[in-house]
């Protein structure tokens, strides 16, 4: 029988702009969405021999785009770091885990890149846990990187 090997979690990973860069942990964020996005155009092109009918749709590729959130609790001793990350480019990865029973899991592979953090928000309800989300914008391009052995 062959199964899938399922990714069961995401680390986003924030550089510090030294040299060597050296990167952290978000700590608190525990569910990521990646989304990977190839932006097109549409165009109409009619049949020359046939300028009647209904002309049929062609895209054209425009770009592509790599777009990560991440949301789980608030940890008040990174929000000053986030604060100061908010609006402005960093680099980011992204790193996928499957869980074998370890403290660490098993790597799968990493998302790499330069990013914009264009959100961090703090939901924060009177009656109930408080949240945190940050959203991550590719700047430029991205690689993903099959971790080794994966």
């Amino acid at each position: 029988m062959s199964t899938p090997t399922e990714i069961d979690f995401a680390i986003i990973k924030m550089g510090d702009g030294a040299s060597p860069e050296v990167f952290s942990i978000l700590c608190g964020i525990q569910d990521v969405t990646i989304n990977e996005t190839a932006n097109t155009q549409d165009r109409f092109v009619r049949d020359c021999a046939k300028p009647g009918e209904v002309p049929y749709r062609k895209s054209k590729l425009t770009g592509r785009q790599l777009d990560v959130s991440g949301t789980g609790l608030t940890d008040t001793v990174s929000l000053p770091t986030v604060r100061a990350a908010l609006g402005n480019l960093g680099n980011f990865k992204i790193e996928v885990y499957r869980d074998d029973g370890t403290d660490a899991g098993v790597l799968l592979g990493t998302y790499t890149g330069e990013f914009r953090m264009t959100a961090a928000n703090i939901n924060a309800p009177r009656d109930n846990t408080s949240s945190f989300q940050v959203n991550l914008i590719s700047n430029g391009s991205w690689s993903y990187a099959d971790a080794p052995g994966s």
